[in-house]
């Protein structure tokens, strides 16, 4: 595992030493803002001259990060079962080199030998096992963090708190943005999610679905159709999106004591052979980890919902631990309930800390305020925000808490 490179005191908390791996990565993505800008370009030019834009399945997660999303396209597919063509965007994120299995080398291996230009979210360096001839098929590659670099190592997880997930998820909505502002400056607008948060966001959606029975089925187109947007400047979106990734890492450094509270409970759960239990609401957890089906992980996934009922195993008990990262308003009868079996409570949500939630000795609250609605970057003359910030924001808090339960563990390389 490579250590740690930047110049960090050696009283820094575990948390704040994670969170400064995650800042030296922001501005890193500032310093290759020109990549990313001249990405989102090269990306954008075929699908203006009538190409569809493809999120195919290599890295799991991916398709669902990139699907669905308030602040992402509505007219994309995940590419399965379609003939692509030269005119054709395939934007794929790349597994963890070494959880490359056959079935995703294959996979891989199929999309650069066939006929759409591909793009990249990740390195080239981690293509090297491949011909040469297929990598250089590569339009564009957005870089970011080598696997190896993180802090703490538990059995096969090493590093345990990588930042390679925080990259993809900041590097590929980032260059996202940029090709966003690439169509507007060719004279087209994406069509984008408003968040179903949103009162009306339902019936907005739906009004750009298609529908035809000669064609027995339906679909969103990728742009508007007779709306004008004024052009985005390049690099207004990619650095808007970074400006708004670091408001959230100074929060988070703002609160190392909630942070190091957190770790603690988990740790002592751990101790006690009691379970650590964790929800993430969104797309992409805990998909990105790719865990094994054999995994011995050092904390359990709860499903990621909203609704704690569903994301809590039945079986949680006094003694357990709960982090539940929200993305809707807290569910105050069901925290009080959880609390009321002796479960502690870790807790955030975009809304703020649930209303009318009496103090508790097993609550504990920390403030991760990205924006409700997830999209976090306004285009000026467009009614909906782009580039969701939940998968970046809930990174940075369960790696930096996560670092927290690991070195009280002593879970060292």
């Amino acid at each position: 595992m490579r250590r740690n490179s930047e110049n960090t005191p050696t009283k820094t908390s575990p948390a704040a030493r994670y969170l400064s791996l995650v800042s030296g990565r922001i501005s890193a993505a500032r310093r290759d803002m020109p990549r990313l800008i001249e990405m989102g370009e090269k990306m954008a030019a075929p699908i203006c001259a009538g190409g569809r834009f493809l999120v195919p399945r290599i890295a799991s997660f991916w398709p669902s990060e990139f699907c669905g999303r308030a602040g992402g396209f509505m007219g994309i597919s995940r590419g399965h079962g379609l003939r692509m063509t030269r005119r054709d965007v395939a934007y794929i994120a790349l597994p963890v080199p070494s959880r490359r299995d056959e079935a995703k080398e294959n996979a891989l291996r199929a999309l650069l030998a066939g006929r759409p230009q591909v793009f990249v979210n990740g390195r080239q360096d981690e293509l090297d096992t491949l011909p040469s001839s297929l990598v250089r098929r590569v339009a564009g590659f957005t870089g970011g963090a080598p696997a190896d670099l993180g802090l703490y190592a538990f059995g096969r997880f090493n590093p345990l708190a990588g930042v390679r997930h925080f990259d993809q998820f900041l590097r590929g909505w980032t260059a996202t943005g940029e090709m966003i502002g690439a169509c507007t400056r060719a004279g087209k607008m994406p069509v984008i999610y408003m968040s179903v948060m949103f009162e009306g966001a339902f019936v907005r959606n739906a009004s750009f679905v298609k529908q035809s029975n000669y064609e027995g089925g339906y679909g969103v187109p990728f742009f508007h159709e007779n709306l004008f947007v004024p052009p985005l400047e390049p690099g207004y979106a990619g650095n808007s999106f970074l400006d708004s990734a670091e408001g959230h890492l100074r929060t988070l450094l703002a609160q190392q004591k909630i942070l190091a509270q957190a770790g603690e409970w988990m740790a002592q759960a751990r101790r006690e052979k009691r379970r650590v239990w964790t929800v993430a609401v969104g797309h992409s957890y805990p998909e990105v980890l790719e865990l094994p089906e054999d995994s011995d992980y050092p904390v359990e996934w709860g499903h990621h919902s909203s609704e704690p009922a569903t994301a809590l195993s039945a079986g949680l008990n006094s003694g357990d631990v709960v982090l539940f990262l929200g993305y809707r308003p807290g569910d105050v009868p069901a925290v009080r309930a959880a609390l009321k079996r002796g479960i502690r409570f870790i807790h955030t949500s975009p809304y703020g800390k649930p209303q009318g939630l009496d103090p508790h000795p097993n609550y504990l609250w920390f403030d991760l305020p990205w924006r409700p609605g997830d999209a976090s970057v306004d285009v000026p003359g467009y009614g909906v925000r782009i580039l969701p910030m939940s998968s970046v924001c809930h990174t940075m808090a369960f790696f930096a808490i996560l670092c927290e339960y690991a070195d009280r563990m002593g879970w060292n390389p």
